[in-house]
This record gives C-alpha cells, structure tokens and sequence, in this order.
C-alpha cells in the first residue's frame, strides 16, 4: 500500500492561488455556487516537491509518497477557480466503471458498525486508468481528479481543500461496479442539476456527508430514477412568449427557482430578480454577477434567507450591514464572515439571538461575554453549554 510521509503546503499571498481553468465566468446560471460551495482540484505527478524560490501558492499542495517498490513520488495539488462545472478536456467522455465508498472512524478503536465517521466516495474512471474522489465537508463539495499516473491507492490521502488526510485511518468498502454508462460529464451534469438544487447547508441528521456519498452512489447505480432529475418549472409551466416578462414575473412569484431557466435577459431584469431573491434568498445563486453586487437585491436574499451570504458578490460581502442582515436572519451564517465581524459586538449579539450554535464562531474575547452568554441562553440554552464544554 501507499504510505504518505508528509504533505507540504505552499500558502501565501502573491499572484498564485487557484487555478482558473478553461472556465467562463459570468456565463452559466449556477455560477454563484460552484464558485462559493464547490472545491475542485487537479492532482498530477511531478518530479520533486515545492521550490523554496518559487513564489507562495495558496492553491497549490503537495504530497509525498513512497510506493509499493519504495520508490519516492511527489504529487502536486492545484485547486481551480470555477464558476461552471470544470472542464476536464477529452477526459469529460471516460466512464464511471467502480466505485468505493472510504470512511474515516471519528475515533481509532470504535466498532465497524458505529455511525460516526467521514464517508468520501472513490471513482474508477474507464477501468481505473483515472480515479477521481468526491466528497461533501461541511457546507462544500469536494472534487478532486487526477491524472492517469496516479494510483487509486494514493486518493486516500488527497483533498481539495484543506490538509491531506492518513490514509493509515482509512478502511474501504467493497467495491461497487457500475453497470450504467455514466461518464465523468453526465455526473457534473448531475452536480449541476439536482445536487445543485437540493443543496442545503450542513445538518449532522439531514445533510452530511453520509448522505452526500449515499446519493451519489444510488445515482451511480440508477441515473434514471426520478430523484436524480432536474426540476425544471418551466416544463410544467411555460412561457407566455407573448407576454414574456409579466409571464416570467408571475412564474418567478409562484416559485423563486424559476430564475436558473429563464433567458440571461430576464436573469438581468432587476425587477425580475427582486421579486425572486424577496422570495427565496437562495435564489441569488441565479442571479447575474452585476446584480449579486448590488446591495438592494443582496439585503432583500439576505433579510428572506441568510444562507445567501456565499453568493453575495465579493465586493460587498464583508460589508457591515450586509453581514448584519445575514446573522440577523441566520445566526450560523457567521461562520462565513471575516475575523473583524466576529470581534463586533452588535453582529455577535445579532447572530447568537438567531442562533446560540453561532457561538462557535465568535472571537474568543466575545464569546464568554455575560451580555453574549445571556442572549445565546436565552435562544438555546443547550448550545452555550457545547460550547462552553469545547
């Protein structure tokens, strides 16, 4: 088996970072998520590890190895920057042909019929001459790809985002062979439709990693079962062409999802988008850049649903009022804000009243504040005492 001896990590500001890949922003309607909730990486082999000259990458991770002959290999790690699904090249036509579900224990000597681990799904590509993992962390969906060098034995190890993993920790499940043509493209069309759709934020009952690896692999096994469709609106109810903006409008009023089909020109009506965000905050994820930067449409997602904050235009997404009117509506959302918010008080009071699990997330000079310790009480008494137990 591989043995991962170390993993380097080249940090740092410069003109690195992650990779912007064949991809073009401003263009597709999911754009807002998968630049804000989805981590891909590439992984291929290079001759030696990082440069101590080389100016700091923050996108770039490096792993080394020793192989089954005791042979020393290094791996380089580059995140890209998406704002569609990534285009791997001709590599989008391979095949899904196996799959293996890997889990972590949470602790070393727990039974293997507990619950509490970290599931992540191994993908063989056209017979394992390419492997790719895909994983759900918290809020983020994970990708990783490699290159067709690199043995299914190493992916273990490899993240997107975050330090590498000891695949010392890791055990398999048996190996699932995919009897269902399904190539890499159809499973980032599946990405982009349901999975992008039915994404909700991080539940440990609901929503975790367990049932990210569970429908993927039941798509895996069954493309074609209704669950694993799109749910496009606007089959059941299209366009009145005729008097197509009042018929969007009024489609946009009866459900917000409409947004994500509907022409860029009508993604770009302001009134349009508006109505749509006032409606359901996610739907800012379907909303045109220029508009995720205008603060009327980001406070009016915001104020209907906090969650939207990762889809707020960059620009104005660490603005104080904007994160006041995320924490507001949700308290959790903290943990999306920069350091500066978590040390303000009135923000801290603002998301610990929403929500006490925000507590979590607030600097360490406010989070035994009595004024912060009272409002968290007063919303959920249970979660002061977590917190106070970490």
């Amino acid at each position: 088996p591989a043995l991962l001896l170390h993993t380097w990590v080249a940090m740092g500001v410069g003109k690195g970072g992650p990779q912007k890949v064949d991809q073009h922003f401003g263009t597709h309607p999911n754009e807002a998520w998968w630049a804000s909730q989805v981590v891909c990486a590439v992984v291929e082999d290079v001759p030696s590890g990082p440069s101590e000259d080389k100016e700091a990458n923050e996108g770039e991770r490096f792993y080394k190895f020793i192989d089954e002959n005791g042979k020393e290999r290094w791996i380089k790690s580059s995140r890209m920057l998406l704002s569609e699904p990534p285009d791997f090249g001709s590599d989008l036509s391979r095949t899904i042909t196996a799959f293996t579900e890997v889990r972590i224990p949470y602790w070393t000597s727990q039974p293997h019929s507990w619950i509490t681990y970290h599931a992540f799904t191994l993908l063989e590509l056209d017979h394992g001459q390419m492997f790719a993992m895909c994983e759900r962390k918290t809020d983020m969906l994970e990708l990783v790809v490699g290159n067709v060098e690199i043995p299914m034995a190493f992916f273990k190890a490899f993240r997107a985002m975050g330090p590498g993993r000891n695949p010392g920790r890791c055990s398999q499940e048996p190996r699932q062979p995919v009897t269902r043509r399904i190539s890499l493209r159809q499973l980032l069309g599946w990405i982009d439709g349901p999975v992008e759709e039915r994404w909700v934020p991080y539940d440990l009952l609901k929503a975790n990693c367990q049932h990210f690896a569970a429908d993927l692999q039941s798509f895996l096994l069954d493309p074609a079962a209704p669950e694993h469709h799109s749910e496009n609106p606007l089959l059941a109810a299209p366009l009145n062409w005729k008097e197509e903006r009042a018929s969007a409008m009024a489609s946009v009023a009866r459900n917000p999802k409409v947004l994500k089909y509907l022409p860029d020109r009508l993604r770009r009506d302001r009134e349009v988008v508006l109505l749509a965000v006032s409606n359901d905050g996610n739907a800012l994820k379907y909303v045109p850049e220029q508009l995720r930067a205008d603060p009327e449409v980001a406070m009016a997602a915001l104020r209907q649903n906090g969650y939207a904050l990762p889809y707020v235009h960059a620009s104005i997404r660490q603005r104080r009022d904007v994160v006041m009117a995320a924490v507001a509506q949700n308290g959790y959302i903290l943990c999306y804000t920069v350091e500066r918010h978590r040390q303000d008080r009135d923000i801290v009071l603002a998301a610990v009243r929403a929500d006490a699990n925000a507590l979590r997330y607030v600097s360490a000079g406010l989070r035994y504040d009595p004024q912060v310790m009272m409002a968290a009480s007063f919303q959920n008494p249970l979660a002061v005492f977590r917190s106070a137990m970490c």
